[in-house]
């Protein structure tokens, strides 16, 4: 099989049917040597497809055909980009610059609603989510636990 350029759904699934004719393999060999579940491979090579391929099946339904993706172009499509052009909203961002960015500081209580009601930072950690309750959580653990 000579390698072939491939730009929508509709390329790419006659691509694996061509192959599939090459091999002369049935959907039921295919079912089995892809791992997917029996039957799946018709509803995936059906005409019009009863399933689209997702991730693991294109993977498995590939790897049962010897083929492989080597290399995918992304480029912009200028008709569909003016269809949706209009909707493209710019996200908000905070100020980059730092001397206009204001730092925020941790409080100094924390409120937990799930445990303990009250946790204050522990002056020893960097983190201000990590509290000093007094226990010796390391000495807690079971040998042989990380």
């Amino acid at each position: 099989m000579k390698p072939r350029m491939i730009a929508d759904r509709e390329q790419l699934l006659q691509v694996v049917r061509d192959r599939r004719d090459e091999l002369n393999l049935s959907h039921e060999t295919l079912d089995a040597i892809s791992g997917l579940q029996n039957g799946y491979v018709s509803k995936l090579m059906a005409d019009p497809p009863m399933r689209g391929f997702g991730e693991m099946s294109l993977q498995a339904l590939l790897d049962a055909l010897g083929l492989r993706i080597a290399f995918a172009v992304i480029m912009e499509d200028p008709d569909r980009a003016e269809r949706v052009q209009a909707r493209w909203r710019p996200r908000k961002r905070r100020p980059t610059n730092a001397k206009t960015a204001t730092p925020t500081q941790p409080p100094e209580t924390l409120w937990c609603v799930a445990s303990d009601p009250q946790i204050t930072p522990n002056a020893e950690s960097t983190n201000p989510t990590e509290a000093n309750d007094g226990k010796q959580h390391e000495d807690n653990r079971r040998p042989g636990q990380a």
